[in-house]
């Protein structure tokens, strides 16, 4: 028994302190037609080294080919992401719960390098504009945090674009606890919630 006792003892403490050195992340993305982004992993002092391309091109054209290329999204289907986006961004309390996390990820979180350049908009601009309005004070937050923020938004046309470049420091057990704590709060819950209804 106490040998199952000091095994796990010294298991969790060789995890906390595995967490415990930094990690670094840079990530590299573009959005236009096409989403394409890289990004870079170094732990453990090296040790650990990956890098991944992430491009996702275009699906080649098949000549000859008797199939059909795939339809474009039927615009139900575009009007219920925007209700799901809408319902979420309305559930009370969550903006200030996201506000609380990203205040706890900056205390812990070193940002090298942070560049985000985006613009969306959605069918109808009277989401584009309810959603523009919900997202203004997180942009806020985050220029007086020193974030390089520029968020616009899309009134005549639908769709994401942009661009974002970033390079991170963080000790994994540092944001665990925070990232807990946002998941299980209860606005988070709410937000569940409203986007499965509105999903209906």
């Amino acid at each position: 028994m106490l040998a199952a006792a000091v095994t796990i003892a010294v298991f969790g403490a060789l995890i906390v302190a595995l967490l415990a050195v930094p990690v670094m992340l840079v990530i590299d993305a573009e959005r236009v037609e096409a989403l394409k982004a890289r990004w870079h992993i170094r732990w453990l002092f090296g040790f650990v080294d990956i890098r991944g391309p992430r491009d996702r091109p275009e699906p080649p054209a098949s000549e000859g080919s008797d199939v059909p290329s795939s339809p474009p999204e039927p615009r139900r289907s575009r009007r219920r992401k925007a209700r799901i986006v809408i319902a979420v961004l309305r559930t009370r309390g969550l903006l200030r719960r996201v506000a609380r996390l990203v205040s706890a990820l900056v205390r812990h979180v070193t940002l090298d390098e942070f560049r985000l350049r985006t613009a969306f908009g959605f069918d109808s601009p009277a989401d584009t504009g309810i959603v523009y309005g919900l997202l203004s004070p997180l942009v806020v937050l985050a220029e007086q945090r020193g974030l390089n923020v520029e968020c616009r938004p899309m009134f005549l046309e639908s769709g994401l674009r942009g661009a974002v470049r970033a390079t991170i420091r963080v000790r994994p057990l540092a944001v665990v606890g925070a990232f807990l704590a946002f998941l299980l709060s209860r606005p988070v819950r709410r937000a569940a919630r409203s986007a499965w209804r509105a999903r209906k």
